[in-house]
C-alpha cells in the first residue's frame, strides 16, 4: 500500500485566492475602456489644428493598462496610429502630430474598447518648435 497525500486546508485557500486574484485582474483587463473623448489639445482658434505642429493629446481611463491613439478621415481606412501610452492615474497621453488636412476622427482604444470619437479639423501648419499655427 502507498501512502496517498492530501492537500491541506491552507493549500487550497492560497490556491482558491491565487485564482480569485488572476480572474479579477482579467476583468479588470476586460473592462477597461476610455472613460471620456480623446483630448487632442488647444488648436489654433481652439478647433484648428496644423500639420506638423505638435499638441499633447490625452484621454480619461478607467482602469490602467496600455492605451492606443487613433487618427481617422470620416468614412475611410485604414486609420492612421498615432501612438501608445500606459495610463498614469486615470489618464493616457501622447504627443499627435497631424500628418494630413481635412476633418479627421481621433479616437483611443484600451482593452479592445474605442472611445467616442473627437473631430478635429486640420490645417497646413506653419511654424517650427513650440510656435506653430495653422491657417
Amino acid at each position: 500500500m502507498g501512502f496517498v497525500s492530501t492537500p491541506t486546508k491552507s493549500a487550497v485557500t492560497a490556491a482558491a485566492v491565487a485564482c480569485l486574484a488572476m480572474t479579477a485582474a482579467g476583468a479588470a483587463t476586460a473592462n477597461a475602456v476610455p472613460s471620456g473623448r480623446v483630448d487632442a489639445g488647444w488648436g489654433f482658434s481652439s478647433n484648428a489644428y496644423g500639420t506638423g505642429c505638435s499638441y499633447s493629446m490625452s484621454v480619461p481611463v478607467n482602469a490602467s493598462g496600455k492605451v492606443t491613439f487613433w487618427d481617422k478621415k470620416p468614412g475611410s481606412n485604414p486609420p492612421i496610429y498615432i501612438g501608445s501610452a500606459y495610463a498614469n492615474g486615470a489618464t493616457a497621453s501622447v504627443t499627435w502630430v497631424p500628418q494630413r488636412e481635412g476633418i479627421r476622427q481621433l479616437y483611443a482604444v484600451q482593452g479592445g474598447k474605442r472611445s467616442n470619437y473627437t473631430i478635429a479639423r486640420v490645417h497646413r501648419g506653419y511654424g517650427a518648435g513650440g510656435f506653430c499655427f495653422a491657417l
